[in-house]
């Protein structure tokens, strides 16, 4: 496994707990935020990429699987509230969480 899907799993399975910082993620992998930083950098990616990437997948699937209230689902991926989670949501989606959900519920 290399480092970006290594620490892209790690704040995956952070983000029930809120938002994750650099500083935790490089304490549970042992290293500095500075060498994290340096090792993802030379991955192509930045620490806050992949949060958010992590934050759209984690939001897109609980969108789809559960009827968990859009600020609820906000407020679990440590956004301030729910207008930036929608906004933030409807940059990678094109939707906003309502919609998506509406498009995406099993029928």
């Amino acid at each position: 496994m290399d480092i970006r899907s290594g620490i892209e799993e790690l704040i995956a399975s952070l983000m029930p707990d809120g938002y994750p910082t650099i500083e935790n993620t490089a304490d549970l992998v042992g290293m500095s935020p500075r060498t994290l930083q340096r090792w993802l950098g030379e991955a192509g990616v930045t620490y806050s990429e992949l949060v958010a990437a992590c934050r759209f997948n984690v939001a897109s699937t609980w969108l789809r699987q559960s009827d968990m209230p859009v600020t609820d689902i906000a407020m679990a991926l440590g956004y301030t509230d729910g207008s930036n989670f929608a906004r933030a949501f409807r940059r990678e989606a094109h939707l906003s969480p309502a919609a998506y959900r509406a498009r995406h519920a099993p029928h």
